[in-house]
């Protein structure tokens, strides 16, 4: 904000930045609502290898061969547990039996000697039946799970063959999204650039600056986010070209500023004058640089600096009635109020001179080109 406006003006300004802040909020609201019903990133893409066709039933068959194999071998662990618990109650007792026949050396007592031990025989078969059961089982399920890895290694196969069509898949959806948002995109952005080129003196220019920040923001939040990137290459040689292009641009613009800046030098002092801009002029002295140059003020301790070193500019110049030594784009002495500056009547580029009816006949208020 030009420092020397007056308040009216600032607050202008402020206003016409606050109107196209909520313009660009509202643009962008728009654009976005138009933007989400656009496709996104391979969202309708589904990974959908070809398996053999078989492959599905195998493996529904496998996992329920291994169910019933866990279920079995889990009956199997009960009765072996009870054998073993029974093989272990009945061995005690036939050890307290052994110890009481010894002790009673009872003859008749044979017959149920061989019963004890044909019946402690059954259950130690049978735990190791129980034994043998379980180590079947478990050679089965080895084999299941063998077979299983096989099925496995088939899918596996099956969708690494599938991957190559598939990153196809997604990048062509990639790319009809990319090719949406830049067909809704890249009018904004050729409008804006008109905008900024051509239309930026213009009376209505607080909306079209609302405009180009919001195709800025579809530019850098809805198109670039979904720029196709190909492994990067896309993305970093997009950056890079576009680093390049920004770069002529800059360099173009300072040759120009640098020829523009040649021929204005070669004008005379009083032409170069009545381009600066009063506000801009007082700006620049504020910040110790030349209003027409842009060159840093050479300043010596002691001398009045009333002229740029660089292109000869006056800078100060004292007021033929008071003598009080003014800014050379002041329209009124600060002291007296005279119009009695060299240069001070001097009106920026497209602005009137304001004149005080009293000064409205004095000619010899008129500028001369040697008055310092």
């Amino acid at each position: 904000m030009k420092k020397g406006n007056r308040l009216p003006e600032r607050l202008y300004a402020l206003a016409m930045w606050g109107v196209s802040a909520v313009f660009a909020v509202f643009l962008v609201g728009l654009g976005g609502l138009v933007i989400n019903d656009l496709p996104r990133h391979s969202e309708n893409v589904a990974f959908a290898p070809v398996y053999p066709a078989d492959l599905q039933k195998r493996s529904q068959a496998l996992r329920e061969a291994r169910s019933a194999l866990n279920a079995e071998r889990e009956m199997d662990r009960i009765r072996l547990d009870a054998a073993r618990s029974a093989a272990s109650n009945a061995k005690e007792s036939f050890q307290a039996w052994i110890d009481t026949r010894k002790a009673t050396t009872d003859p008749r007592q044979d017959t149920e000697l061989i019963a004890r031990t044909h019946t402690l025989e059954q259950f130690q078969n049978a735990a190791h039946e129980a034994e043998r059961r379980i180590e079947e089982l478990d050679r089965k399920q080895i084999e299941n799970d063998r077979a299983r890895a096989a099925l496995s290694e088939e899918r596996d196969a099956a969708e690494e063959a599938y991957r190559p069509i598939y990153a196809r898949q997604v990048l062509a959806a990639q790319l009809r999204v990319f090719l949406l948002r830049l067909a809704f995109t890249l009018p904004l952005l050729l409008i804006a650039i008109w905008l900024v080129l051509r239309q930026r003196k213009s009376a209505y220019w607080p909306l079209y600056r609302g405009f180009v920040l919001a195709s800025l923001y579809a530019f850098f939040f809805e198109l670039v986010p979904y720029l196709p990137s190909y492994g990067g290459y896309i993305r970093y040689g997009v950056g890079a070209a576009l680093t390049i292009l920004v770069c002529i641009v800059l360099i173009r613009n300072m040759q120009a500023y640098l020829a523009r800046r040649r021929l204005a030098e070669a004008e005379s002092e009083k032409e170069r004058r009545q381009r600066v801009d009063r506000e801009q002029a007082y700006a620049k002295i504020d910040r110790k640089i030349c209003p027409d140059c842009d060159r840093p003020l050479v300043l010596a301790e002691g001398l009045e600096t009333n002229f740029c070193v660089h292109c000869g500019l006056t800078l100060y110049e004292h007021c033929g009635i008071c003598q009080t030594r003014n800014l050379a784009f002041n329209r009124f002495c600060m002291s007296c109020g005279s119009k009695e500056i060299g240069h001070a009547g001097l009106a920026c580029a497209g602005q009137p001179v304001e004149t005080r009816e009293e000064d409205a006949d004095d000619s010899h208020h008129s500028y001369h080109p040697d008055h310092n």
